[in-house]
């Protein structure tokens, strides 16, 4: 399969508009920093991060975008350049948007000229399938090797790394779990790296769900873990002790109801992809809908929310 690859170059300052507005277009997008906004916001960065500066932008960030070739790319196009035009975003005359068709296969080999092993957590480490037999770990180390492909999903980005922080504090071999929107399928195999058996995985894009398969088998986590597509928990009738989200504030916002009557009492809603502005709301949704609020971390302008079922 072909790809179209729409890549956007802007200030960092107009990152949270253009996410919110492209993950309603398209399937998934990738946001690139420069090596210097990476270096202002993670300590250590050197030994949690091995990249390619060459393969990074030079200053700011880059967005990219894909559809596959089926899609209609000039109507995508057409919808991006309007987006500009009557969003107040900054220093629009700096922001290029470029084009190019790749294939699957050539989009695939480019992860490995940047994704590099990393620790995300006090024993989560991200590794890479190409990385796993050169790559020297600790006794403690919870190894989550993983291919990202079409899906994205890399651990790297904070609404990801606050989760499996989460998942870290809260999983117990005993709970019953499922995450919903489950991209690369990351955040249920470590859920299964706390020793969790009783998984489900669900997304609505089947290319996602390709994708976390593929993952699950290089985890040999596909014994213990139910792949379905599902749209949210609106067809979800059975009941949890950990329900995972990590999707966009006002999807988190549309599912709160819902995971309050899937999980058990005593239950936990990992809820991320929330932006800073949308903090209080969606506590305020969760306290009204029953939950206590057990932890909330931020990160780069991203939030992650960890509540109970009181």
């Amino acid at each position: 399969m072909k790809w179209h690859e729409i890549s956007i170059s802007t200030t960092k300052a107009n990152e949270e508009a253009f996410s919110l507005f492209l993950n309603e277009i398209a399937k998934g997008i990738s946001v690139e920093h420069s090596l210097e906004l990476l270096k202002e916001d993670v300590e250590d960065f050197d030994d949690k991060y091995r990249l390619d500066p060459d393969s990074l932008p030079k200053t700011d960030i880059r967005i990219l975008v894909y559809f596959d070739e089926t899609e209609d790319i000039e109507t995508k196009l057409a919808d991006i350049r309007r987006f500009i035009a009557d969003t107040g975003l900054e220093h629009k005359e700096d922001i290029h948007v470029d084009r190019k068709i790749i294939d699957e296969e050539d989009w695939e080999n480019e992860w490995k000229k940047y994704f590099h092993s990393f620790r995300v957590s006090d024993n989560f480490v991200i590794v890479p399938s190409w990385e796993i037999e050169d790559y020297e770990f600790t006794e403690d180390d919870r190894l989550i090797k993983l291919d990202p492909g079409m899906a994205f999903g890399t651990g790297d980005h904070p609404t990801t790394s606050m989760c499996l922080k989460f998942i870290e504090r809260a999983v117990r071999p005993e709970h019953k779990i499922i995450d919903v929107g489950t991209g690369s399928g990351i955040l249920t195999i470590g859920a299964y790296l706390m020793g969790a058996r009783d998984l489900k995985a669900t997304d609505i894009d089947e290319l996602s769900l390709k994708v976390a398969r593929e993952n699950f088998e290089l985890n040999e986590c596909d014994g213990d873990v139910t792949v379905e597509t599902g749209d949210l928990l609106t067809s979800e009738h059975d009941q949890y002790d950990i329900v995972i989200a990590n999707i966009l504030a006002h999807i988190i916002d549309q599912m709160i109801d819902d995971a309050f009557e899937t999980l058990k009492f005593g239950g936990v809603f990992i809820a991320s992809g929330i932006i800073m502005k949308r903090r209080d709301d969606i506590i305020q949704h969760m306290e009204a809908a029953g939950f206590k609020i057990a932890e909330v971390l931020e990160e780069n302008g991203w939030v992650s929310i960890m509540a109970r079922k009181a």
